[in-house]
């Protein structure tokens, strides 16, 4: 009998298909549900045909129900009048909303949709935006202006306002080493240049102290929030990522690292290269790319393997969410939309979402494909979300 998550999955490869960007792999998994069932084809085949991506998108969502509704059937031999609205409601929870490709897809552009949602238009997305303080107390405001003007010039260290970020150059190597703290507020990110030519780019809520140049035998940052790092390599000064007591160990590499106090784990995910996590009871694992290092709230380290684009896509302009409880997806955008959350019904939490959402996209338009799930409803007041059951 095959997995829930194979019938949940066709609506998904449907859309790449209708988009040309399938697989072989996929392909071949396509054919073998539409090989199943001769109403599968039929199907398939009306939604190619169907030129009204309004009609098209109604049709594929009644798939995505179908489909795990054919997987019930057969588990339960048809039997479904046994099952009560409570056993309704969490599979509803479990049937992965991966009907939210089909929205962003397969909808019409945004200028012709009929948007009811007029409580929400206060709420923007995020934007180039951080705060950098010097060693002296001076606090500079930084945004995504683009330029090249030198912004300080001290410390033994020149600042230099370079396309939407900062960099360092040093012009001194001698001298008390000064420290920096760049604060990236809700909201914010912010690409940053260090003095050895690593380049960070971090995201919104993030703190991030760091010495104006380096010394002769470390390199030594600490961070809370989250970055993505592109470490330059230095043999003789090893790079190395302070954490909440942790502590991420580079020559160098491209690697994410994610650690918010709020947050019940850190994680570290390689992109290239090699690293070393070493937790503070001085546990460790050294880490090959596609691996990613866990460190849970009571201590337990655990490797996995995984997909890194789920965990980098926000540098490049994306979030990108498997399988992931709707807790988790509205922290994330919480930050970058600077809202609150609340919970009028906590089952939402446990909600699974799947889905890709442009992280400029209006939070307006998130709403509106949050709520074609189906369950689960928002109500905005202000800069507050509160979500319920519908």
């Amino acid at each position: 009998m095959r997995d829930l998550t194979y019938y949940l999955h066709i609506p998904y490869l449907i859309v790449k298909d209708l988009r040309g960007e399938l697989s072989e792999e996929e392909r071949l998994t396509l054919e073998q549900w539409l090989d199943e069932r001769e109403d599968n084809r039929q199907l398939f085949e009306k939604i190619h045909h169907q030129k009204d991506t309004r009609q098209r998108d109604r049709i594929i969502k009644k798939l995505h129900k179908k489909s795990a509704w054919q997987r019930v059937d057969r588990a339960t031999g048809g039997k479904r009048l046994w099952i009560t609205y409570g056993i309704r409601c969490a599979a509803a929870v479990v049937f992965v909303i991966s009907s939210i490709f089909f929205v962003m897809y397969l909808l019409p552009e945004k200028s012709s949709r009929k948007m009811s949602l007029h409580s929400e238009a206060g709420i923007n997305p995020g934007s180039i935006k951080a705060e950098l303080i010097l060693a002296n107390g001076q606090h500079l405001s930084l945004d995504g202006k683009e330029g090249n003007s030198i912004l300080s010039n001290q410390d033994g260290v020149t600042i230099r306002k370079e396309n939407e970020g900062i960099r360092y150059e040093s012009k001194d190597a001698d001298g008390e080493i000064a420290y920096h703290e760049l604060r990236v507020p809700r909201g914010g990110e912010f690409p940053l240049v260090l003095e050895d030519g690593t380049e960070v780019y971090f995201n919104s809520e993030t703190k991030f102290r760091y010495p104006v140049k380096f010394g002769e035998s470390e390199r030594r940052v600490f961070l809370e929030g989250e970055a993505y790092f592109k470490v330059k390599r230095d043999e003789n000064r090893p790079f190395s990522v302070e954490m909440g007591g942790n502590r991420i160990e580079v020559l160098g590499t491209e690697f994410n690292a994610r650690f918010y106090p709020d947050e019940d784990k850190q994680m570290t995910t390689l992109v290239s290269g090699k690293v070393k996590f070493i937790s503070g009871k001085d546990e460790s694992l050294e880490l090959s790319p596609g691996e990613q290092a866990i460190l849970t709230s009571k201590g337990k380290l655990i490797r996995k393997s995984v997909d890194v684009n789920l965990y980098t896509a926000w540098k490049d302009g994306n979030f990108v969410f498997r399988k992931q409880r709707l807790e988790e997806v509205l922290n994330t955008l919480a930050r970058w939309y600077d809202v609150n959350v609340f919970y009028e019904d906590v089952s939402r939490k446990e909600v699974e979402f799947t889905g890709n959402i442009k992280r400029f996209e209006r939070f307006e338009e998130i709403l509106y494909l949050l709520r074609m799930t189906g369950d689960t409803d928002f109500e905005v007041k202000g800069k507050n979300i509160f979500v319920r059951c519908k």
